[in-house]
């Protein structure tokens, strides 16, 4: 009998990041065989059920299982989120890691070991990111696009960037928020990872923090600094970058808060949604995807993205990242890997793949196959069906 799997409808998020994954991962289950979202369940079955990220009340969440399945051991509850440790609703998960069949899956494996601190029974898994089929684009256009930039159809932006930043009055309210002897520690934070790349949240706060302050809940206290911090960094590193850019002509999609940064070559382009970046990225010679400042070493969507649409990429060079795309792994590198903290370099980097149209070219076909491979949805099914054998195990 095929596998029955369930998965939520209706997501809050911003750039409509979950509901896209969410469908993208049914659609991928379909296409293997399973039946996604059936209207009655089969007597006496199992089922699969997937959440994102933070969902909604823990008593609804169990009430809709039980609904279809009848008790929750009959359900693995599969809990994919797409965020450091610290994003995590910590009062959700005190509940659900009860759960003998719940289990915790997870892109990111920076700071994953302090889960145990807070949850020691709770299993959790890591699960790269994937992107959908349609995110790939046709590949035997790429050489002409890149080496004929006159002829009709070749992509029309030199760079683009894309990502989320805060304004200085955002990353103000928040620092506010902080009490007062927080304040210093936040800032000892966001200006080592700004400055670190490839330093984790808990070494630099294990830094930060001034010895003998204590907290009741020390779970809380590291998160609230997490958000503070993570939000100044994120935004000093990516101004730092797109800066380095000037005299290029970018594109810069993302909120609001770009604009004061996007001065002479730099152009604001607006937001767009999760489901609008492969068709941007298609239109782009060259992109500089950096990953998610949370993490040190692990990498996102957004690199997957840009590989998918036959985009020459320039990446931060994490230890992840390397690992998967470098030249050892893939036998020729599939992008340039630059030091975050040094927005010079990859200026450097961004010019030689424009000055190579061929160079280029090459390294944007090899990147777009390797996620044809290895790195759709399709491909990471198997790590949630053994999730699920493991929750009956």
């Amino acid at each position: 009998m095929a596998v029955h799997v369930y998965i939520p409808t209706q997501f809050v998020s911003r750039y409509s990041l979950l509901g896209a994954f969410a469908s993208e991962l049914g659609d991928a289950f379909s296409r293997a065989g399973a039946v996604v979202n059936a209207d009655r369940h089969p007597a006496d079955e199992r089922g699969i059920f997937l959440l994102f990220n933070t969902p909604e009340r823990v008593e609804n969440i169990k009430a809709w299982i039980e609904s279809i399945v009848g008790e929750l051991a009959h359900a693995a509850v599969l809990h994919y989120h797409v965020d450091h440790p610290f994003a995590l609703h910590a009062p959700h998960i005190d509940v659900l890691s009860k759960w003998p069949t719940y289990r915790l899956l997870l892109p990111c494996r920076d700071d994953a070991h302090i889960l145990r601190l807070r949850w020691p029974s709770m299993k959790h898994i890591s699960c790269p990111h994937g992107v959908p089929r349609s995110a790939l684009c046709y590949a035997d256009s790429i050489s002409s696009e890149f080496t004929q930039p006159q002829m009709e159809g070749a992509r029309p932006v030199p760079l683009m960037l894309a990502g989320t930043i805060h304004s200085d009055d955002q990353l103000a309210e928040m620092t506010a928020a902080l009490p007062q002897p927080l304040r210093e520690v936040s800032e000892t934070v966001a200006s080592l990872l700004a400055s670190r790349p490839h330093m984790t949240f808990t070494q630099a706060f294990d830094i930060a923090l001034p010895p003998g302050m204590l907290s009741p809940d020390h779970w809380r206290l590291m998160e609230v600094i997490w958000r503070c911090a993570t939000a100044a960094a994120n935004t000093r590193r990516r101004v730092r970058i797109a800066s380095a850019m000037q005299g290029i002509p970018t594109a810069i999609y993302g909120p609001p808060a770009w604009e004061p940064h996007c001065r002479g070559t730099l152009a604001y382009a607006g937001e767009a949604e999760y489901a609008a970046l492969p068709g941007l990225f298609r239109q782009a010679r060259v992109t500089v995807a950096w990953g998610p400042t949370q993490f040190a070493h692990t990498y996102s969507e957004r690199l997957l993205l840009a590989f998918a649409a036959g985009c020459a990429t320039v990446t931060d060079d994490r230890l992840m990242s390397r690992a998967q795309f470098g030249e050892e792994s893939a036998g020729s590198p599939l992008c340039l890997f630059e030091d975050a903290a040094n927005p010079e370099a990859i200026r450097e980097a961004v010019d030689a793949l424009l000055g190579d149209g061929e160079a280029a070219a090459e390294m944007a076909c090899r990147g777009r196959a390797c996620v044809e491979t290895a790195h759709l949805w399709d491909h990471r099914l198997d790590t949630f069906a053994a999730a699920a054998a493991d929750c009956w195990r």
